[in-house]
């Protein structure tokens, strides 16, 4: 044999050894790395993978006006589970209300199925007597307003000053002010006003001093009226609809907020109200729900308005969406209604709440998402409440009778406005 030739064959077996090598280092690899593959599906299985967090089913808590009478009514919880479209009462009562001269509005707050139902005791006109009394045991707990923030009439007068009172729970605390400041007949704006925020404990055994906070109003302005408030003097916020001094009569009333934060106030305007007719405070009181910082607001036949309240530069904005429901519900009001029949709103956990009702005259209310998709419906007429998925199956159904119009939903913050 040659030296070419053996050469030749030298380098056949080198390289047949060298593929030999890597054949061997590759199923070796191949067979490693199917172990490590195997061995870490185990670990997963055994526990170490993500956990998976059911999805919360939205549900809506609501109080139910039964056995109503011109001087009283009763009132029962239903549970409306919108993801699964049922609807559940205990058909027990909880509360019962007496309503000599129709003023005991039911204000109150369920904030989860473990915890009692908590209600704004109401004081009648007249007597000053308590109008709401719990009816079973620990599923009922009734919130009464210290001295100073009930009803206190000055003597010989018929009506006290009216104010803006809602509670704060993470401070156990109600938090009032006056609805309206006005200027004086000297005055041509009210430069120079004070408005003043007391939050007071609930507690009233131990009648801790009150937490007053003080604020000069915003310059330029001829009146204010206070219309939501949240939250307590350490961290809160208060809104309110505020007409600018001279300047023409239909000039839009402008919002603002009073942020308070560490018992301090400062004020952020928000903008005007030309998007709502100029503004929101009416003949037809506006109607409020706060879902997280967004606060949504509307009135009359006005569209929904939205502010987040936390915002570095907070805006009136005019959710596309739910505006559009709301134009589309009114076209269906009541052909015989003498007034424009203005919207509801509430909310339930991160979603929103609007009542309005059919040419009927029943009560219809839509469920809907953040997106301003509506999830779900429930109706209540004459002989039942029944819901409605959002492709519009029925659901649950429950016979209550006079159901339309005797529904009522919570408030996050328990709000009263206009309390005499």
């Amino acid at each position: 044999m040659s030296r070419i030739a053996e050469y030749a064959v030298s380098q056949a077996k080198e390289a047949l050894e060298a593929h030999s090598m890597r054949t061997m280092m590759f199923r070796s690899s191949s067979r490693v790395t199917a172990f490590i593959s195997i061995l870490l599906v185990l670990v997963l299985a055994t526990g170490c993978a993500p956990k998976v967090i059911p999805v919360e089913e939205p549900t809506v808590s609501m109080l139910m006006k039964t056995n109503a009478m011109s001087s009283a009514y009763d009132a029962v919880p239903l549970t409306w589970n919108v993801g699964q479209n049922t609807l559940q009462s205990s058909g027990t009562t909880v509360l019962h209300a007496d309503n000599p001269n129709g003023g005991a509005k039911l204000s109150w707050l369920a904030p989860s199925p473990a915890t009692p139902i908590c209600v704004v005791q109401q004081w009648g006109v007249k007597d000053r007597l308590p109008l709401m009394t719990a009816k079973s045991g620990n599923d009922l707990d009734i919130y009464t307003p210290p001295v100073g923030m009930q009803y206190q009439p000055a003597v010989g007068a018929p009506f006290a000053e009216p104010f803006v009172r809602w509670y704060a729970g993470e401070n156990e605390s109600f938090v009032t002010t006056q609805s309206d400041i006005t200027t004086s007949p000297s005055q041509k704006t009210l430069d120079g006003s004070i408005m003043t925020v007391t939050e007071r404990s609930i507690w009233q055994d131990a009648t801790p001093a009150p937490k007053t906070l003080t604020t000069t109003v915003p310059s330029g302005l001829k009146q204010m009226k206070i219309l939501y408030g949240s939250g307590n003097t350490e961290n809160g916020f208060v809104f309110v609809e505020a007409s600018p001094a001279d300047v023409p009569m239909n000039t839009p009333d402008s919002i603002w907020l009073l942020r308070m934060s560490g018992g301090i106030g400062s004020w952020v305007d928000c903008g005007d109200l030309s998007a709502f007719g100029g503004n929101i405070f009416s003949d037809l009181p506006p109607s409020f729900a706060r879902v997280g910082s967004l606060l949504y607001f509307t009135h009359g036949h006005s569209g929904i308005g939205c502010i987040d309240t936390v915002a570095a530069s907070p805006s009136i904005t005019v959710p596309e969406k739910l505006n559009a429901l709301l134009d589309n519900l009114y076209s269906g009001t009541p052909v015989d209604a003498v007034y424009a029949v203005p919207a509801e709103l509430a909310s339930y956990g991160n979603g929103l709440i609007i009542e309005y009702p059919d040419t009927g005259w029943n009560s219809i209310y839509y469920a809907v998402d953040k997106s301003g998709t509506v999830i779900g419906t429930l109706k209540a007429d004459k002989t039942s409440v029944t819901v409605f998925d959002a492709k519009g199956e029925q659901g649950s159904s429950l016979p209550l009778q006079n159901a339309a119009g005797s529904i009522s939903l919570p408030s996050i913050d328990l709000f009263q406005a206009d309390i005499f």
